[in-house]
């Protein structure tokens, strides 16, 4: 299953469990379920294991992600701190 959520944001099945989130084909997050109709949202931050940004509605996941990713700040190689 894929699911726009936002233009140029997708989110899908995870073979572990949860949701992938992807913007213009990159991977930068993923969610799983929490209590209720909650879901845990982490940002992908290269060479750690993601930083949990909280617990939302599934869409409000997917947008909290999208935020936290951008305001990260771009490195020349292109990595998010």
């Amino acid at each position: 299953m894929k699911r726009e959520i936002l233009p140029g944001v997708t989110l899908t099945v995870s073979v572990m469990g949860g949701y992938s989130i992807e913007r213009d084909g990159e991977y930068i997050g993923w969610i799983h379920a929490s209590l209720g109709d909650r879901w845990n949202a982490y940002v992908r931050r290269p060479g750690s294991s993601g930083d949990l940004v909280g617990r939302y509605a599934q869409d409000d996941a997917v947008r909290a992600i999208v935020a936290a990713w951008e305001a990260g700040a771009a490195l020349p190689n292109k990595c998010r701190p």
